[in-house]
């Protein structure tokens, strides 16, 4: 599994870390997520968020503030606080937002759907400023397509069902074949294998050169689930010939988190609110099955069973309960979720967003 981090752990960026600890690194993968950073003119900078001194200046300096164009897709309450927890569709991990101006701002915000240019430090998992977005970046966020991905929308428990019938591609209506001119099943669990190690060897994490344009941060676990996963998918497309689909699973609303820990990176915990990885059908002695690329989790292709099962673990729930409350099956166009519902989604066909997001987690790191 990968290395994950609670919303309030660590990111560091490389030249911060010791050597020994950066030999190390290098000698690993793991992922999530990630985001823009480029800031417009900004209107409305709303500046509540205390921040302390710890704020972009943590143990080592490891402590940083991101910017990112971000749309809501929900806003949580906590209990026994005025603060709020916001969800934003671009980022797998919720954020903090307190004080009275900024928690009405971002309501105002949800209620008018307009994309924000936010500020926030993922290590303590805060909201540090926000405007409405203006000019080229908000123009970006509304004009990107939309899937209705009702279909393939499905609540689970997953106590309640059979690995057999989750890793099961006809019982689940998953094996690909949308895509012509690509091969629904990869012929057998080697091929998987060399395929997902290619992909590892294009992680961030690893030194270069590299053969793709943009490498994979799959050591910075909290975020850019949505960006990897649509690299890996245009991989094992292009390179590969084999069709693909995306698998979404959500955990909605509070107390559910995906609670995941990561054995590849020290064992440390993160909690989304939602993750995606690649689905591929891979023939096994048993018949075709499902299985997930994920390499910020795993150092192979995993049955969706074991993927969603990893994501439920009560080591890392701290006041969160561990649980996926759906699962939702799309063609591999689908780039992130819209709204809290998990049945709409954005494109990005053009991958400018997803090479936007690799870029700017490129450098950093959760877990170390």
């Amino acid at each position: 599994m990968a290395s994950f981090v609670s919303r309030s752990r660590s990111i560091r960026t490389w030249a911060l870390l010791p050597v020994a600890v950066l030999s190390a690194i290098l000698l690993s993968v793991s992922s999530c997520s990630r985001k823009d950073s480029t800031d417009d003119a900004k209107s409305t900078i709303v500046y509540d968020t205390p921040v302390t001194s710890e704020t972009s200046s943590g143990r080592n300096g490891a402590y940083q503030v991101l910017s990112s164009t971000l749309t809501i897709a929900g806003i949580q309450p906590i209990d026994g606080s005025a603060d709020v927890e916001v969800l934003f569709n671009e980022n797998a991990q919720g954020l903090i937002a307190s004080g009275v101006r900024l928690t009405n701002f971002m309501r105002e915000a949800m209620e008018s759907g307009k994309p924000l240019s936010v500020s926030f430090d993922p290590w303590q998992g805060v909201i540090v400023s926000a405007a409405y977005a203006t000019g080229s970046q908000a123009a970006l966020v509304s004009g990107r397509g939309v899937v209705n991905g009702r279909t393939g929308a499905r609540t689970i428990n997953l106590s309640d069902m059979s690995d057999n019938v989750l890793d099961n591609p006809g019982e689940m209506g998953i094996i690909n074949t949308t895509d012509p001119g690509l091969n629904n099943v990869i012929p057998d669990f080697t091929t998987a294998q060399l395929m997902f190690d290619y992909i590892t060897r294009q992680c961030c994490a690893v030194p270069g050169p590299y053969a793709i344009d943009y490498c994979i941060p799959f050591q910075y676990c909290i975020d850019g689930c949505y960006a990897r996963a649509h690299k890996m998918c245009w991989i094992i497309n292009n390179r590969y010939k084999y069709g693909t689909k995306k698998i979404f699973s959500f955990a909605y609303p509070s107390p559910n988190k995906l609670c995941v820990q990561g054995q590849k990176w020290g064992g440390c915990c993160i909690r989304w609110w939602y993750h995606v990885a690649p689905l591929v059908t891979i023939q096994t002695p048993k018949g075709p099955k499902a299985y997930v690329f994920d390499p910020a989790m795993f150092n192979q292709p995993v049955p969706l069973s074991t993927w969603l099962h990893a994501q439920e673990n009560p080591a890392c729930a701290g006041s969160f309960t561990p649980n996926i409350t759906m699962i939702n099956v799309q063609p591999t166009t689908s780039y992130a979720p819209m709204g809290t519902s998990g049945t709409v989604f954005s494109t990005d066909p053009a991958y400018s967003a997803t090479n936007n997001t690799l870029n700017n987690y490129s450098a950093l790191i959760t877990c170390p």
